[in-house]
């Protein structure tokens, strides 16, 4: 046998192989929400971003801009490309059916973050917005000293912040001395001015006004603006997401008190771990609800400038900035 050739031929062999196999490794996933550029949708699709360059795949972005359908629409014509895996973030309520069939007949996962499993999709990864919804009220009531006058802005179109609302009405009753003296349903998108907005005139209605309770950071933070153009530093405010501005606020002692900050970072770590030794693997995910920590953070537990909670703690908490 002539043993050149056989070696040649092998070698030209996985020469042409070699696209196959690269081709193969490679994904696309499409992630989209109708506020992307919302700073909890926006942190989740960097991850998604950050994953996709270290593993050479290709990574699709919609922004609804407010509108789900824009969403939905994207992802349908995505499935119609063949994509790997679809991640929409705090769809609207009843809003996934079209778009979870669509999935399911062809074989795509559907990952949802803010929706609650068993609705069509494959997984949901978030918070538990109930438990969430517990510990920021909670925190507030004690921190009046359980007495007092509050403003809430929340929003109910999605079913994390009206969840997290509806714990704060389950306790009310349990805080008689607590009244909400006031509380706005934020407009979105622009939720942030708008609610700097709604809490100048709170603050003008109200002036006995000790505590603010906002769905998210993002309305916590208008109202924070507010009450700092006011002059006032009397006023408690307290949200949940643990972004970047928020740590800032807390570390800069005004009346941004404390956050609740889920890893929502880690909960696309999760999703792609999924994806990688379940679902493409041809077996179901391990469950269909995963949840992600939810700290509470204030300024005895706030990380310096530049980090998330999560990622924080992973590096051991150290005393400087992230660059």
């Amino acid at each position: 046998m002539n043993w050149k050739k056989v070696t040649v031929v092998l070698a030209l062999g996985l020469i042409a192989l070699s696209p196959l196999v690269a081709w193969a490794a490679e994904r696309t996933i499409g992630v989209g929400a109708q506020g992307l550029s919302s700073p909890v949708p926006s942190r989740m699709a960097n991850e998604w971003r950050k994953i996709c360059e270290e593993n050479g795949w290709e990574l699709l972005t919609v922004d609804g801009g407010g509108d789900m359908q824009k969403v939905i629409d994207a992802a349908l014509t995505w499935i119609q490309m063949g994509v790997d895996a679809i991640h929409i973030f705090f769809p609207p309520a009843g809003s996934i059916g079209e778009l979870a069939d669509a999935c399911a007949a062809a074989g795509i996962p559907l990952i949802t973050t803010g929706y609650g499993c068993g609705q069509g999709q494959t997984f949901d990864v978030g918070m538990s917005d109930f438990e969430g919804g517990v510990k920021m009220t909670q925190w507030l009531f004690d921190a009046l000293g359980r007495k007092g006058e509050i403003a809430v802005l929340h929003w109910d179109q999605v079913p994390c912040p009206r969840q997290r609302y509806a714990m704060l009405e389950a306790m009310l009753p349990e805080y008689p001395e607590i009244s909400v003296v006031a509380s706005h349903v934020a407009k979105f998108p622009g939720a942030g001015e708008d609610c700097r907005a709604a809490m100048e005139n709170i603050l003008l209605a109200h002036p006995d006004i000790e505590g603010v309770w906002g769905a998210w950071d993002e309305l916590t933070m208008g109202a924070v603006q507010a009450i700092e153009a006011a002059g006032r530093d009397d006023i408690i405010c307290v949200g949940i997401d643990g972004n970047k501005s928020t740590f800032d606020a807390i570390r800069s002692g005004g009346p941004f008190k404390m956050t609740i900050a889920p890893d929502w970072e880690g909960g696309v770590v999760i999703a792609v771990e999924q994806l990688e030794t379940r679902i493409w693997q041809g077996e179901p995910p391990l469950q269909t609800q995963f949840y992600i920590d939810i700290p509470i953070v204030t300024a005895a537990n706030c990380p310096p400038s530049g980090w998330f909670y999560g990622e924080w703690v992973a590096a051991g908490m150290p005393d400087e900035p992230k660059q």
